[in-house]
């Protein structure tokens, strides 16, 4: 193959400027840490601010603070804009889980879980996209989840959330190719995280709470991210064994329900 025939990135994110939420632990951590190795220039936010404090490097500008409140959206975005002058690369990462059947769910619980997972990240987007569309470039990142594919019905109420947040990614992507602004979600499976003891609710299912020893770590999902975020790619399944999950629920719905109502029937007898 000649020089010139080989694929090259989109998008480089050495320099660009990184905003990433949830940044404390997990996914939010193991972005930073794979961004701030491409060279971005980093602003990151999360609610503690002691485990903040020990992610990213000196140049990183932190915020501690809830986004789910508009105080600290619009002080995390003006302190970034005043820093660094813009933001290239908007990383909606902060979520949380409710497991709860949603016949008996607490609305509190749900709506809680709904300003996280939908409305935060809408806010943050409708805050960003100003800045990218006068700069004629961006790139948005929704994290979503295998959930927001395929619905599991001990999960149904994040299922929806994330579902929303799906669409809400497809939709922006549309709105703004004109701006030359990319919009990308990123669909993770199990990621070995304190994702499930951070969840609203009781526990999964046991054959789920087993299978997190299949889970892929939270570096090997941030730099699917960023490889997503280079390539400008619409959607990142990761590992990419989870797009044969979400083929069989398209081909074949009856049968990955049926599948899916005994492993939570597994949950409930327990």
């Amino acid at each position: 193959m000649r020089a010139r025939d080989v694929p090259r990135d989109k998008m480089q994110i050495q320099g660009k400027v990184a905003l990433i939420t949830g940044a404390s632990e997990g996914i939010g951590a193991a972005c930073v840490r794979v961004f701030e190795a491409r060279g971005a220039r980093l602003s990151i936010v999360a609610r503690n601010a002691e485990r903040l404090a020990a992610v990213g490097g000196p140049g990183t500008l932190r915020t501690a603070g809830d986004i789910t409140s508009e105080e600290t959206r619009e002080s995390l975005v003006a302190r970034t804009i005043e820093q660094f002058g813009r933001i290239d690369i908007l990383v909606n990462n902060a979520g949380m889980g409710l497991y709860a059947p949603a016949w008996k769910a607490p609305m509190a619980d749900a709506r809680r879980m709904f300003e996280l997972n939908l409305f935060a990240p809408l806010a943050l987007t409708q805050l960003v996209t100003p800045h990218m569309r006068e700069r004629k470039g961006g790139t948005i990142v929704n994290i979503s989840s295998i959930a927001g594919k395929v619905t599991l019905p001990w999960f149904t109420l994040y299922s929806v959330s994330k579902f929303a947040l799906g669409s809400l990614t497809d939709g922006l992507r549309t709105e703004l190719k004109p701006d030359g602004i990319h919009v990308m979600a990123v669909c993770p499976g199990y990621v070995k995280t304190e994702f499930q003891a951070h969840a609203l609710g009781t526990h999964p299912p046991e054959p789920i709470a087993k299978g997190r020893r299949f889970a892929i770590t939270a570096e090997e999902c941030a730099e699917a991210v960023a490889r997503g975020v280079e390539r400008e790619a619409r959607t990142v399944v990761v590992p990419r064994i989870g797009w044969l999950l979400v083929a069989l629920s398209r081909l074949f719905p009856a049968t990955v329900e049926s599948r899916l109502a005994a492993i939570n029937q597994s949950g409930a007898s327990a």
